[in-house]
């Protein structure tokens, strides 16, 4: 057990820290996010106040994504451009982010004020990324049957098509992800990303993701290698800023990166045998765990009474949660090594798995 000066009465297991670090790293390689919005509901579960998990969630998700974007390079998954425009607008929303959270601290509502924006923000895009994905299975399923060839990749949506068609100076191409978009567009959505990773601790990448893949139409891998690029720039201003604020406890940042920099490697590799739907489903599956953890934990601070099980649920479901998405991506991986080598795997698993290049989809 480990203690943490600027938090009296917390104590922590420092395994149990490290094997935090490394199953959110694992999901985070997966699906192109920094991982605070797991990171941070699973600290303030473990005891930390509010302002000491979102700093905390920040610092490390500055080391995690670093390890990502190296590895996604590696494997063509990261646009640069589109990631380095989208900071322009991020670095202007974390600070109203951090502004907001520390006068949420200041009138005693900050624990109260992340949990609740995180659960509604969390909710809406797990909800409907699980929908379309399933949309989206559907459609490839019927393709199988058929015995159609599955294209290698798909293209942007009715929404992102619309939106491109926006013709306000000046327009962006995109050579690496073959896509054009306003500049203000992409600034206004950075702004927005940066705001809540201010306020809630999270890199950003639980938005950008979705945004990249329903607003600006990147295939999901693309829009995983990007994210991880993009979420270092805001994470990294807004650990500044807490770091001002006395928000940060790096100690317990350096432990979680030290498992989540092993997971992130292995997270990001498992994209290469997938299709995209597949990363889209865990995603999703991701969120929503970290909504019921969430939920849980803001009924047990609004209760303002120790109810046992409660507490006992909240940390079951944040952890057994994050395991069995392991389970998932793991399953998931052994399904496209079998695929890929030509042995059986069931039929309703085929849409989810790639050979080759196909994994775009």
């Amino acid at each position: 057990m480990i203690t943490f000066p600027m938090v009296p009465g917390v104590e922590m297991n420092i395994f149990l820290l490290v094997f935090l670090g490394f199953m959110v790293g694992i999901v985070s390689g997966f699906v192109g996010v920094g991982g605070g919005f797991l990171i941070t509901p699973a600290l303030i579960i473990l005891g930390f106040p509010a302002n000491f998990a979102v700093g905390t969630s920040l610092a490390w998700i500055i080391g995690n994504s670093i390890v990502g974007t190296l590895r996604h390079r590696q494997l063509g998954n990261v646009d640069m451009k589109l990631g380095i425009l989208m900071i322009v607008g991020t670095m202007c929303g974390v600070e109203v982010g951090v502004r907001v959270l520390n006068l949420s601290r200041n009138i005693g509502l900050a624990d109260e004020a992340v949990l609740s924006v995180s659960i509604c923000m969390f909710l809406a895009i797990g909800i409907y990324t699980f929908w379309e994905t399933s949309q989206t299975k559907a459609k490839l399923d019927h393709m199988l049957k058929r015995k159609e060839k599955l294209p290698p990749s798909v293209r942007a949506d009715s929404l992102s098509l619309k939106l491109q068609r926006i013709n306000l100076p000046p327009v962006i191409y995109f050579p690496k992800s073959g896509a054009s978009i306003s500049l203000w567009l992409v600034i206004g959505l950075g702004f927005i990303i940066g705001m809540l990773t201010g306020f809630v601790g999270v890199g950003g990448g639980v938005i950008i993701v979705p945004s990249l893949i329903y607003l600006i139409g990147l295939p999901s891998f693309m829009a995983v290698g990007t994210s991880i690029f993009q979420i270092i720039f805001p994470a990294a201003f807004g650990c500044i800023r807490h770091t001002m604020s006395g928000n940060i406890i790096i100690f317990a940042a350096f432990i979680l990166l030290i498992g989540s920099s092993l997971g992130m490697q292995l997270g990001a590799l498992a994209t290469r045998y997938v299709r995209g739907i597949s990363m889209r489903y865990v995603f999703a599956s991701s969120v929503l765990v970290a909504v019921i953890g969430s939920v849980l934990k803001l009924i047990d601070i609004l209760s303002e009474s120790a109810i046992t099980w409660l507490q006992t649920g909240v940390v079951a479901v944040t952890f057994g949660g994050l395991g069995l998405i392991m389970v998932m991506i793991a399953g998931l991986f052994i399904t496209a090594i079998r695929y890929r080598s030509g042995r059986y795997i069931p039929s309703w698993a085929e849409s989810l798995v790639a050979k080759g290049d196909e994994s775009s989809w």
